[in-house]
């Protein structure tokens, strides 16, 4: 569903480039550096599968490299999620308290890159997710990384999805390598709320 400057889709309200709020945080220097500038459609993959496999109530959820925060958002709205979301831009997390504060829900925003997840930090977490987060050929390393802490750190699961590429194909067969079936990947076609495609890895830690 669209109205002017802002549409629904999985129950998130989303504001369009053109909202009146978003273009005060512009105005006030808030300028995206690392492709956080929009809201990417990978998370649009997660919610959808999260549909048929939902998360616990209350779960506490970590979203890396949040951007806006939509998929954030949308576990806290759906699973009363205690949601944190990190990311290496600054500039991005007063989009994603504009979003969270429109969606009626309250998530942690902080900046922070992959590696300084720590072992210690990711104790915090139950479920990590990520969407269109391995796009530079360093990330798939530095994700592998991260998915190893989470284990030692407790964490129960975590989803990263992307349009397919390099890459999020090697991350995958890393995961599948040292996981085994605990590490799969799910292939997704949706036609809304927009079309996209994808695939999700998930590995049960």
């Amino acid at each position: 569903m669209a109205i002017s400057n802002q549409r629904t889709a999985f129950g998130v309200k989303i504001l369009n480039s053109n909202h009146t709020e978003i273009r005060r945080l512009k105005r006030e220097g808030h300028v995206a550096e690392l492709h956080g500038n929009k809201f990417w459609n990978s998370s649009f993959l997660i919610m959808d599968y999260l549909k048929k496999h939902p998360l616990k109530k209350g779960v506490r959820v970590l979203e890396i490299g949040c951007g806006w925060g939509l998929l954030g958002i949308y576990c806290a709205r759906q699973f009363d999620a205690k949601v944190t979301g990190i990311d290496a831009d600054g500039n991005v997390l007063p989009y994603m308290q504009l979003h969270a504060e429109k969606n009626g829900v309250i998530i942690e925003g902080k900046k922070m890159t992959f590696q300084q997840l720590s072992t210690v930090k990711l104790q915090d977490f139950d479920v990590i997710l990520g969407a269109d987060i391995c796009f530079w050929d360093e990330m798939s390393g530095m994700l592998h990384n991260l998915i190893r802490r989470a284990q030692k750190a407790g964490v129960s699961q975590v989803m990263i999805a992307d349009p397919c590429r390099a890459p999020f194909t090697d991350l995958a067969l890393r995961c599948k390598k040292q996981y085994g079936d605990q590490s799969q990947v799910e292939e997704k076609w949706l036609k809304r709320p927009v079309p996209a495609s994808g695939e999700i890895l998930i590995v049960n830690l």
